[in-house]
């Protein structure tokens, strides 16, 4: 655990030197509060049981809805599904009521839900019935503000140009429709002239409206983050990085605050990190973002985190082994200088020992021999002891390569039993009988089956008692209790591949042939029910024997 704290503190160093003082404070700052989090999370969660209280003794229909609009709208940036499933029981209480104003504004927070969760389609078809319809003017922001947001999201996903050029256009239509439906006054007027101005190339301009904006609200507030947001988006544009740092950290400050999990900032000022070495903090952050996507199952911003993550973690680790390389010389230049210090000391000692009376040197190096005795002898011991091990270690290894030996070898032989049988299918069969078989994934799942076996076998020759100890490190309801005639299941065999050194997600899905969200979720899993909590567990099953 010092070996972890201090390896971290060391890659933090290494890479502060990029980032100007100011930088440094604000990042210490999103520290912080990222080891807080926990607790903003818990303050939405208490607002949301305190409503919830309110909803559960309310009778009146109008008033229960109104404070299920209330739970949906704190779930909106936290848990997508939670705000999907009361959006959707909203509606139903809004038809109930049978007031057109009610069923509009429950519809609308249903198809921003569902923005969250990636129903594009169902979004686009309950905004699609107002369009050309003459709202409420209460409910005309709301409704260009969802369509802004819908195309600004289906912008960013994977689409060609063409499609992309008509999303932005639509985007920029609804946008200015936002802006136009706003009084002047209103900050959802000067923040959508800001993006319009910013997305038109007027940089400048949208700058000054964001600044004024930042000045009038507190960094607690919800608009400090978006706004925050966009003006780093503006001063990114511009080529002004630190600028662009400064004001993503804000904002993802400011989303922390307001217990917020449908990061933007945090996954944005990641890269920005990594771009210029800033890797162990990027690490940290882009893990937080995914955490926190997962949980609120925010679509969107799980792909995006995922896009990046591979980039981000491939330099982490190769920056781990550097620092680890940097401390294992500096290990042994430290161990180099106190082996000459002990002989210094033992010469000067000797020295000044020779001074003294012949009888006491004699004395003193009779003492010396008789603990230099002891120590070969229990230097021997060790040796004895090592040479057992090493014994032990050549052992597995020679039938390890037998193993292998014969794993190769069967398989060459069943390829070229494969190769005969296509043959003879080829000339004796029609075409079609061919392509069945080629087409025919039962032999690879044979093999993939008896490949395992093997594996299981091999693994639990070197640790026998592994499944045992993997139990003993969950809490009691997430012990796993395999089937009959099973060695190993696949849970089983991606935390043997981690014992074994494959740490990496995309290695362990491409053994196993799983996905990679697949192999994180077993390893989420696994964390969150360890008894020594999340952040040791995968330490203590690397120490399993």
């Amino acid at each position: 655990m010092r070996s972890a704290t201090l390896l971290f503190g060391i890659l933090v160093l290494c890479s502060s030197f990029a980032l100007n003082a100011n930088d440094k404070q604000l990042l210490n700052r999103l520290d912080e509060l990222l080891e807080q989090r926990e607790s903003y999370f818990e303050k939405r969660t208490d607002e949301i049981k305190g409503i919830n209280q309110l909803l559960e003794i309310e009778s009146n229909s109008n008033r229960k809805y109104e404070l299920i609009k209330r739970i949906t709208q704190k779930y909106l940036p936290y848990n997508a599904d939670s705000a999907l499933y009361y959006s959707r029981k909203g509606l139903k209480l809004a038809n109930e009521l049978q007031q057109e104003h009610t069923i509009i504004e429950a519809r609308l927070l249903l198809a921003q839900a569902y923005i969250l969760v990636g129903l594009y389609h169902e979004s686009v078809a309950i905004l699609n019935e107002y369009e050309g319809v003459a709202l409420p003017e209460a409910y005309q922001s709301q409704f260009f503000s969802i369509n802004a947001v819908l195309y600004n999201t289906l912008s960013s996903l994977r689409n060609t140009s063409s499609i992309r050029s008509t999303y932005r256009q639509k985007w920029e239509g609804y946008e200015t429709s936002l802006m136009n439906a706003l009084p002047e006054n209103d900050l959802g007027h000067h923040l959508a002239k800001a993006e319009l101005y910013k997305e038109t190339g007027r940089l400048e301009e949208a700058i000054v409206i964001l600044e004024g904006i930042l000045k009038g609200v507190k960094i607690e507030d919800r608009v400090y983050a978006s706004t925050a947001y966009t003006l780093a988006d503006a001063y990114g544009r511009k080529g002004l990085t630190d600028k662009k740092i400064d004001f993503l950290t804000l904002s993802s400050q400011s989303d922390i605050l307001n217990g917020v999990k449908e990061h933007t900032s945090l996954r944005e000022l990641a890269m920005e990190l990594y771009k210029i070495n800033e890797i162990s903090r990027a690490y940290h952050y882009i893990k937080v973002a995914l955490d926190d996507a997962v949980e609120s199952n925010a679509q969107l911003r799980r792909s995006e985190v995922l896009e990046i993550l591979p980039l981000i973690d491939h330099s982490y680790q190769e920056n781990r082994e550097k620092v680890k390389r940097y401390i294992m010389i500096f290990t042994v230049v430290v161990c180099i200088l106190l082996i000459i210090l002990i002989f210094g000391l033992i010469f000067i000692q000797k020295q000044k020992k020779e001074l003294e009376s012949s009888n006491a040197q004699v004395k003193e190096t009779n003492q010396l021999l008789s603990q230099l005795n002891d120590e070969l002898q229990s230097s021997k011991q060790e040796i004895e002891n090592a040479n057992k091990q090493l014994m032990n270690v050549n052992n597995i290894q020679e039938e390890s390569i037998a193993r292998y030996l014969k794993l190769c070898s069967t398989y060459i032989g069943k390829l070229d039993d494969y190769r005969m049988q296509l043959l003879r299918k080829g000339n004796k069969s029609n075409k079609e009988d061919l392509l069945r078989i080629l087409k025919s994934k039962e032999i690879v799942d044979q093999e993939l089956k008896i490949f395992y076996k093997d594996f299981d076998q091999s693994f639990l020759k070197l640790y026998p008692n592994f499944v045992e100890s993997y139990n003993d490190l969950m809490v009691d309801g997430a012990k796993i209790t395999l089937k009959k005639n099973e060695l190993l299941n696949t849970e089983l065999r991606v935390f043997a591949l981690v014992r074994l050194g494959i740490e990496e997600s995309t290695q362990i899905a491409e053994f196993l042939r799983y996905s990679i969200t697949t192999i994180y979720n077993y390893r989420t899993k696994a964390r969150n029910n360890a008894k020594a909590g999340r952040e040791d567990f995968e330490k203590q099953l690397m120490k399993i024997q």
